[in-house]
């Protein structure tokens, strides 16, 4: 199953949530809170990554949880969110990907998604309060569980 990746509300704006979420006749989402997204900031900023960085870090982590629990995809196309920074993004949902011994391989790609795709609709809309999804909040602890794992 191919599904597309989009975020509303980057992950750098410290005063409004993140919602990242797929679709393509299944869909799921997950939010990062503005006080989760200061303290991730605050504590991973200063240890492990450069601050030009760490936001494409953090995205490729809510893309990796979002991916993970369905086993069924194999294909995923993440919105240009983070030019020049594919690599990182990749590199990182397939680190994790591996620490979990993920059964399936996931194809990566990158392209601009747009606003007639459903995963720009599911987490437009999300942001903005104008639907009832289910969707996860992700705790400070959950996240950062990621990045201490080996």
């Amino acid at each position: 199953m191919r599904v597309e990746i989009d975020q509303s509300g980057r992950i750098e704006q410290l005063d409004t949530s993140t919602i990242v979420g797929y679709a393509n006749g299944h869909s799921d989402a997950v939010e990062i809170q503005v006080n989760t997204k200061r303290k991730l900031k605050q504590q991973l900023s200063s240890r492990l990554y450069p601050n030009k960085d760490l936001p494409a870090v953090i995205f490729a982590v809510c893309i990796f949880i979002l991916i993970s629990k369905n086993l069924k995809i194999t294909a995923i196309e993440i919105d240009e969110e983070y030019s020049g920074k594919e690599e990182i993004i990749m590199e990182t949902i397939n680190k994790l990907l591996k620490s979990t011994k993920h059964p399936t391989y996931i194809t990566i790609r990158f392209r601009r998604i747009g606003k007639n795709s459903p995963a720009h609709y599911l987490v437009w809309n999300i942001h903005r309060g104008k639907r009832n999804s289910k969707y996860r909040r992700l705790s400070l602890k959950e996240i950062l569980g990621w990045f201490w794992r080996k």
